[in-house]
């Protein structure tokens, strides 16, 4: 990705890397585009002078949350079967209680969750401008963080590069086995009282 970021001039390497973030995050296809393996590569182009810090980060940054928003209307106004599917999958009230602030905010720093949650948070009935304060600031520090990592990275670079990309789905697996125990404690506590 880098070698084909770093082929064209500056503004357009930003723009294309906009197009498909935003993509990335609000269009369903999005589960097959590279997120943050593409951030880490404007990192690196910024690193070696090809790009501006603050311009990958502030592009990287705008097309996540811009995606994000463009997931939630399309989610408010589709079908519902993503939702339909994880009712049947889940449960009416697991996909109530985990779709709130806080997973739409952990969503936006996790492939494929990124892409999924705010449809599911939009049929949830997770208002417009609570998904708005938990997404926009989660894509800025997510942004920043790849960004300057990939700026960082130097001769590291392929290394960060797959590590990003393998990244979400551990801390994806980590967040659900921690929602299964407060899950679980909660439960045994209502049982017990």
């Amino acid at each position: 990705m880098t070698e084909f970021l770093a082929g064209f001039p500056g503004p357009l390497a930003l723009l294309f890397a906009a197009a498909v973030l935003a993509a990335e995050s609000g269009l369903l296809i999005g589960i097959f585009l590279p997120g943050a393996g593409l951030v880490v590569a404007l990192g690196w182009l910024a690193g070696h002078g090809v790009l501006e810090v603050w311009a990958a980060i502030g592009t990287a940054a705008a097309a996540s949350a811009g995606g994000a928003q463009l997931g939630y209307l399309l989610g408010g106004t589709g079908s519902g079967r993503l939702r339909e599917f994880a009712v049947r999958r889940f449960g009416a009230d697991r996909i109530e209680s985990a779709v709130d602030g806080r997973a739409v905010a952990a969503a936006q720093a996790l492939a494929v969750a990124r892409t999924v949650v705010p449809r599911l948070a939009a049929r949830s009935g997770v208002g417009h401008l609570r998904f708005t304060a938990c997404t926009v600031p989660v894509a800025l520090a997510w942004s920043t963080a790849w960004v300057l990592l990939g700026a960082w990275s130097g001769a590291a670079y392929e290394q960060v590069r797959t590590a990003s990309g393998l990244f979400g789905v551990p801390l994806l697996l980590v967040i659900a086995l921690v929602a299964l125990v407060v899950r679980w404690a909660r439960r045994r506590t209502r049982t017990r009282g």
